[in-house]
């Protein structure tokens, strides 16, 4: 496979799996001897929780996803056409669908055996919504190899730098926006990026990154504190309980106690019962030896 056959296999991962697997796939191109092909693997960056989200629909939920991308079409004529009422019906159906698209992601995620929390929604839908926006944002979401999300600004032109793992090209442009080399040599069509462009975009990938790894350590803490907050309840309440059947057990204990020693009474007394019963017995028979001495 080549770099993007490569690239969009690994985007499809789960997160978890991600790392390891692209590493692995970068020693394998070593070991072949494609010293390129492994470079530009291992130059493929962990998507966000909410890029990789957006991965998963286009991978999962195309259908759904290209619904959302036919509907920018549909404001853009709307809007070219001053179609008011048409312009705001298009953008209530838009928001709509953005929230329930998003919410796909997650099911999504849990059929890939992975739960990200909701936190990583509003990402999906800020990067939807700028796919609308912008053709070239558009096909870049359709590569399904996102690293981070997107943003737009009304109908400007989104900011694809370092969005895409791997090559990319947009729609209408003759650069890069992805992992492929930025520098092309004069008479060849492009002109040369400013020094130091390549380090910008990695540095705006890391901290849109960073940003999400944000929300979801926020929404991951949030969790853990909302469990701790049911065990605490749950701990409370066995502590009660382990309250309660220690009293009972000492009651119980109590009532044993007393119930050995009227046992122990009773038993002394039974035997005292028992000897006299043995007395009076062998009363009985001198007593009728007596008489049986005396005859009729």
């Amino acid at each position: 496979m080549d770099l993007v056959d490569q690239a969009s296999a690994l985007y499809a991962l789960p997160l978890d799996r991600f790392t390891e697997a692209r590493n692995a796939a970068a020693k394998q191109a070593s070991q072949a001897g494609d010293k390129e092909l492994a470079a530009a693997l291992r130059r493929l960056p962990k998507p966000a929780s909410a890029a990789w989200l957006v991965n998963l629909l286009v991978t999962r939920r195309r259908d759904e996803v290209e619904q959302v991308l036919d509907l920018g079409a549909s404001l853009k004529e709307a809007q070219a056409g001053l179609d008011r009422a048409q312009l705001q019906a298009l953008g209530q159906q838009r928001q709509r669908l953005l929230a329930a698209v998003a919410r796909q992601s997650l099911e999504a995620a849990a059929e890939a055996g992975v739960d990200i929390g909701a936190a990583a929604l509003p990402g999906v839908e800020q990067t939807l919504r700028a796919a609308l926006a912008d053709p070239a944002a558009a096909a870049a979401v359709l590569t399904g190899r996102l690293v981070r999300t997107l943003e737009a600004s009304g109908w400007d032109p989104v900011d694809l730098n370092g969005a895409v793992g791997g090559p990319f090209t947009a729609p209408g442009q003759g650069g890069d926006g992805g992992d492929a080399e930025d520098d092309a040599a004069p008479g060849h069509g492009r002109s040369p990026k400013q020094p130091g462009a390549r380090e910008r975009r990695e540095a705006e990938a890391r901290l849109a990154a960073a940003r999400d790894a944000l929300a979801e350590a926020e929404d991951a803490a949030a969790d853990l504190r909302r469990r701790a907050q049911r065990l605490a309840v749950r701990r409370d309440g066995v502590a009660a309980s382990i309250e309660d059947l220690e009293e009972r057990l000492e009651a119980l204990r109590r009532e044993h106690t007393d119930i050995a020693s009227e046992a122990a009474d009773l038993d002394r007394a039974a035997r005292k019962a028992d000897d006299a019963v043995a007395g009076a017995q062998e009363e009985v028979d001198h007593a009728a030896a007596d008489r049986a001495t005396l005859g009729d």
